[in-house]
């Protein structure tokens, strides 16, 4: 992540720090948020119309990650797909989601607490933080999500390969 930085969001949700460095945090969150708004909607023409809207506010902040799949077609054929759901506990008003990358080229995952005893998200609970669309090159974007345990997704997709459904 570039701009919703993990080691930000742990330090902003410390109890034990001073007012100054709260606010200093705060102030870089912010910058942040503002530095990175600023790239997305350079994005408008290189996603679908429906996930561009979707993802210009706070996309599936809080949603839980149900499941990610991968469809392996060939070595330069991988489609990823994130279902996502709004609330698990109450299934008749739950929202299901489905967020389609095709011909993806890049997938790295990686877990920025795994190895710390007492993480101070839960280590067991997927909760989609955030995420960022980025520009790597004309022709190409990477997707980024961030989940409160830690874990990170990373992905390099060809413009407009992106799709996103709701399914419940």
């Amino acid at each position: 992540m570039n701009y919703y930085l993990y080691d930000l969001l742990l330090a902003q949700n410390m109890d034990n720090i001073s007012d100054e460095e709260f606010n200093h945090n705060d102030r870089q969150w912010q910058q942040n948020v503002e530095k990175y708004q600023e790239i997305f909607k350079t994005l408008a023409d290189r996603l679908p119309h429906d996930v561009f809207e979707h993802f210009n506010s706070w996309g599936f902040h809080d949603y839980r990650l149900k499941k990610m799949e991968f469809e392996h077609k060939s070595l330069i054929d991988l489609n990823v797909h994130f279902t996502v759901s709004n609330d698990v506990e109450d299934k008749k008003n739950e929202k299901l989601w489905v967020l389609n990358f095709e011909k993806v080229s890049l997938y790295n995952y990686q877990h920025h607490n795994y190895d710390i005893e007492k993480s101070i998200f839960n280590r067991e609970i997927d909760d989609w933080l955030y995420q960022e669309f980025l520009p790597i090159n004309q022709s190409t974007l990477s997707f980024e999500v961030l989940f409160s345990s830690g874990g990170n997704v990373l992905l390099h997709f060809p413009n407009n390969s992106v799709s996103i459904k709701r399914i419940k």
